[in-house]
């Protein structure tokens, strides 16, 4: 029988069949278990839109957002931040496109940035398995094999709070990582594609660079799997080559046991030669480096405001081999519950799953384990190898792999017992699926939908309480705000910035980590009152109970719970008297400076000059009679204050310094200084004067981000031209 007869039998077959059979194969298809596991993702995160999620980042992420939103209504693309840290450049790094994109929502439907916020972490965590699927497709899987290893990345679950999806978007709230890791499915799909093929370079480009400008880390472990896959690839090859010359041939038990892929799969995954293919992955990094210069460019050319990663959170180094054994053993890299089924069927598809593509898999996940390993041992001067980080493209490339090694095992059994008996075989794969879909979906649904609390239902957070101090906060004189004892987490933190523009102290995560370089001040010195004074945070909120431990001033506003305090500060402006200069080099004078903060001379206003922005000069004689903020749009200035100066003096604006301050004295440029602890300073002359800073954005900067579409473009039409022009390598 011909293949179009029988394709006509079924489809006579198909409409002679009862109703219900009918339904039950229009039901059983790819697509419909998609978009049921869809749904369900969306039922167990809904919960998201009760209020402002936990996760520290979240909250950090959610002030940044606020912050974009109301530049984007004025039309100020400079971006300046002064939700925390002093100030910082917001999206100047990196990080990006998860923050812009809610951002301007909200901007543009003139509505609370909330709910776009919201949205924009439901989305990711909602569509993975979409991802999943139309990544494996593109690796030559079946269709079912597909939507299986979708099942397997939703609801792979780990016990640390550096994994993928929900693991870290509600412990340290890793939002910008889940985008990227919600699209690294298809970037690797695409980038395989491309060095197999030589097809869809454009699309490799478009979801590569989008991987890597939502969080670099996953745009460097998508570059890992690419190269190990490659390589895990050729090296197969290779063995396979010379035991097929010189081994005798496997026994027949053993040759049985092996599930293979199909026919139509192994002419699709056709292994081509290794030289141009791994060429071909070398004009894919080089383009996805171009495509993403705007986020790392800027790192480059301003390096000095960059603030690094001086602190990093314990355990962000990596495990270690050891500890890593010990997290898998005990399910917490794929199921973090006592039933570890994902974890134990991984031996079972390693050994009996052969599909080609898995080697791809499995090439990413044993370089993953590596680097988990070594993690420990790799330093560098920002501490910028987080090791750690590499667990979430670990668990889903495991989970890829054994989702889709499942349907081949479960086919294997089906064929091993089917001459027991029909019934039995299909009995014993049908039991076989309900029990992982139980034990994988049915209760990673219920741990997923429980990690999820907002800040109305957090018992010692006591928003109503926080709502009465927005308040009061928000008709306060300026100055910035620090979270003390009862009132540290994330939510007392920066909500008062996302209500009441109330600018907070410290972040210890986000944007304001790595952009400001006052974080490390901030992280070193918890002193209150110098805090007040150096950094204008004169107010402090902290709860009642442990009033006798905080530093005494008046009282703004007091709840049955929590009280606010204002301290003594010289305001954002102020004179001071530089009494010497840092020693050059990056990490002497941050040593150095260091060391001046806890002198006592910050409460003095003596202040230290960065080398090569000028020496010591006298004691200052000025006053400043009013300052004001704005939003910087074309020339005009960020900061302005009026003083009046007697004698020639240094003034100091108490924001974080960054090379692309402009300097203004009456309109006129004049020249900036970088004094400590990292802050910008004008020398002005005797008389009333205007004085400002306003922070230009260098057009390159945002014209860089006409390099990711350009070389979208670009690679469209190269693998155009690959396609019209077949070799060996791409022959379909």
């Amino acid at each position: 029988m011909t293949e179009r007869a029988r394709d006509h039998g079924e489809a006579d077959a198909a409409t002679t069949a009862p109703p219900w059979k009918r339904v039950a194969r229009a039901l059983a298809r790819p697509p419909v278990a998609l978009a049921a596991l869809t749904l369900l993702l969306a039922v167990c995160y809904a919960s998201l839109f009760r209020g402002e999620p936990n996760g520290d980042d979240l909250t950090f992420h959610l002030a940044e957002i606020r912050r974009l939103a109301d530049c984007f209504r004025a039309w100020d693309f400079d971006l300046w931040n002064i939700s925390a840290n002093a100030g910082y450049a917001s999206a100047y790094y990196y990080q990006v496109i998860p923050l812009a994109v809610p951002a301007a929502l909200a901007a543009l439907t003139h509505t609370d940035v909330l709910f776009w916020f919201q949205l924009c972490i439901f989305l990711p965590l909602v569509l993975v398995p979409l991802a999943a699927y139309r990544g494996m497709r593109l690796l030559h899987a079946t269709p079912w094999a597909s939507v299986s290893a979708g099942a397997a990345v939703a609801f792979a679950i780990s016990s640390s709070k550096w994994g993928h999806g929900a693991d870290g978007t509600f412990t340290v709230g890793l939002y910008t990582q889940t985008w990227a890791f919600a699209a690294f499915p298809l970037a690797l799909g695409y980038g395989v594609r491309w060095a197999l093929h030589g097809a869809s370079l454009g699309a490799a480009i478009a979801w590569g660079a989008f991987v890597g400008m939502c969080h670099p880390f996953a745009g460097v472990a998508l570059g890992v799997a690419l190269v190990a896959g490659l390589g895990a690839d050729g090296l197969v090859r290779a063995v396979a080559a010379v035991l097929g010359r010189r081994a005798p041939r496997a026994p027949r038990w053993w040759a049985a046991l092996q599930v293979r892929s199909r026919p139509h799969e192994e002419r699709r995954t056709s292994p081509g030669r290794f030289g141009p293919q791994f060429g071909r992955l070398t004009v894919l990094g080089l383009a996805l480096l171009i495509a993403s210069a705007a986020t790392w460019l800027p790192v480059l050319v301003d390096y000095d405001g960059f603030g690094g990663f001086p602190h990093r959170v314990a355990g962000e180094d990596g495990p270690g081999f050891l500890k890593l054994m010990r997290w898998y053993a005990r399910g917490g890299i794929l199921d973090s519950r006592k039933l570890q089924a994902l974890t134990w069927s991984l031996p079972v598809v390693l050994v009996f799953a052969r599909a080609r593509y898995l080697r791809w898999l499995w090439g990413a996940a044993f370089a993953y384990a590596f680097l988990l390993s070594i993690g420990p041992h790799l330093k560098t001067q920002d501490d910028l190898l987080p090791a750690v980080r590499f667990l979430g493209s670990l668990q889903i490339t495991l989970a890829l792999g054994i989702g889709a090694g499942l349907l081949a095992v479960g086919a294997w059994l089906h064929q091993v017992l089917a001459p027991l008996g029909a019934g039995l075989a299909r009995g014993a794969v049908a039991a076989l699926a309900a029990g992982m879909i139980a034990s994988v979906v049915g209760w990673g649904a219920w741990v997923q939908g429980h990690r999820i609390h907002v800040a109305g239902e957090n018992r010692r957070t006591h928003r109503d309480e926080m709502a009465q101090v927005i308040e009061a906060l928000r008709s306060a004189p300026p100055g910035r705000k620090q979270a003390l004892a009862g009132a540290t987490n994330h939510w007392w933190n920066l909500l008062p910035f996302v209500y009441a523009e109330r600018p907070a102290l410290l972040q210890m995560g986000g944007g304001g980590l790595q952009s400001s370089p006052n974080y490390d001040f901030l992280w070193m010195d918890r002193d209150p009152m110098r805090n007040a004074w150096l950094f204008d945070a004169p107010y402090i909120v902290f709860e009642r109970a442990k009033a006798k431990s905080m530093p005494e001033g008046p009282m703004v506003v007091r709840t049955k719970r929590y009280e606010v305090r204002r301290l003594p500060a010289p305001g954002l402006v102020s004179p001071v008297q530089v009494t010497g200069t840092l020693p050059p080099g990056r990490k002497a004078a941050h040593r150095a400076a260091l060391t001046w903060l806890t002198s006592g001379k910050a409460r003095r206003d003596e202040l230290l000059a960065y080398d090569g922005h000028g020496g010591a000069g006298p004691a200052p004689s000025a006053v400043v009679r009013s300052t004001e903020r704005r939003y910087s749009s074309g020339d005009s200035p960020d900061l302005v204050a009026e003083v009046d100066v007697t004698t020639p003096s240094t003034l100091v604006f108490r924001e974080s310094w960054h090379p692309r301050w402009t300097g203004l004295i009456d309109g006129r440029e004049v020249p900036v200084r970088r004094l400590t602890p990292d802050f910008p300073a004008l020398d002005v002359p005797a008389g009333v004067h205007t004085i400002a800073l306003r922070f230009d954005r260098p057009w390159w900067a945002l014209a860089a981000w006409l390099l990711w579409p350009v070389m979208i473009a670009l690679g469209w039409a190269v693998s155009r031209r690959t396609r019209a022009s077949p070799s060996p390598d791409n022959a379909p």
